[in-house]
């Protein structure tokens, strides 16, 4: 969804959206360094009902847009920095609020749509609008999502379809910056899209049944008490705030209140991957955007706490599957 357009869009003016807006493949790129927005801009929108959009925003005042949905889609909002919300009936009603390092998915119609955000905090969001056609091809009858889903399409009322905010795993976040980067073109880069949208719901819907719970018709429920997910994510931060200097397994776990082996599978329950997968994910993204904002190789592999670059390279490789220097050329 196009929505962070603080450059096109003023106050009670609609931005209009459409979720099938075009037959052919479209991509724009910009640079945002006016009216108190500092930021880029990067959005892909594809006939199949698919748009993705990357935004990398600070503002010196609180931003807000509003726009206008030509007809119902479902957005998939992610949050890797920063807090926003979205609004509905004229900004009154919070529709949901998403933190950093959650996500959620938002049923919207056709009708106006609240963004907001807050003034001087770096925003750096996901936004993947799919079509409710292309959603229900893929979402099993028996899934717990199907009756709130259908409930909102049947009442056409915006909604959060989970109840409370996802934990966002760094598996979908590589796959997010996969499709932003893809290397192809036209109808290939096309269906590389689509592809990558039915990969992220497949992790998604997984990852849904095991946090809010299964259908009733199963005879045992996999699902997490809130209790738990706040410690994992507890456990999250302090992995992300020490990820060059991590501690042990078993300090992670007393320092979160509990042992290594609750932990190991609580963790992998909530973010879909080991501790360690985790560390080296974040440590590995956080490489990629060094890289990109233009850091030598050798440079980014110290400020990662390599101490040999030849040995950043190797891990670099074996997450990504391209070697660092790629990106420098």
């Amino acid at each position: 969804m196009s929505a962070l357009q603080p450059s096109n869009t003023t106050p009670g003016k609609a931005c209009p959206f459409d979720i099938k807006g075009g037959e052919q493949l479209k991509e724009r790129k910009r640079t945002l360094t006016h009216e108190g927005h500092n930021g880029y801009v990067h959005e892909v929108s594809s006939p199949d009902g698919i748009n993705l959009g990357y935004y990398n925003v600070k503002s010196s005042q609180a931003g807000k847009v509003i726009f206008e949905n030509q007809q119902p889609f479902i957005q998939l909002s992610y949050n890797l920095v920063g807090n926003k919300s979205y609004h509905i009936d004229h900004g009154r009603k919070i529709l949901a609020a998403i933190e950093k390092q959650q996500y959620n998915y938002l049923y919207l119609p056709k009708e106006e749509i609240q963004l907001q955000w807050p003034a001087n905090e770096q925003l750096e969001i996901f936004e993947l609008g799919v079509s409710t056609d292309l959603l229900l091809n893929f979402l099993p009858e028996e899934h717990p999502l199907f009756p709130i889903f259908s409930k909102s399409m049947a009442y056409n009322a915006p909604a959060s379809l989970s109840k409370m905010n996802l934990p966002l795993p760094s598996t979908l976040s590589t796959i997010l910056y996969d499709m932003l980067n893809c290397p192809l073109d036209g109808r290939y880069k096309q269906l590389y899209l689509k592809a990558k949208t039915i990969e992220l719901l497949a992790i998604q819907l997984t990852q849904y049944e095991q946090i809010i719970g299964v259908p009733k018709s199963e005879q045992y429920s996999r699902a997490l008490k809130k209790e738990d997910v706040d410690r994992m994510y507890h456990a999250r931060d302090i992995i992300v705030g020490n990820m060059n200097s991590p501690c042990t397994l078993i300090d992670l776990a007393h320092q979160v209140g509990t042992n290594d082996a609750y932990l190991k599978s609580h963790f992998k329950q909530v973010f879909g991957t080991t501790v360690y997968g985790y560390l080296q994910s974040i440590k590995m993204t956080h490489a990629r955007e060094m890289l990109s904002q233009g850091k030598s190789v050798s440079e980014v592999a110290y400020l990662s706490g390599y101490k040999h670059t030849a040995h950043f390279t190797r891990a670099f490789k074996k997450h990504f599957g391209f070697a660092p220097g790629i990106m420098k050329k």
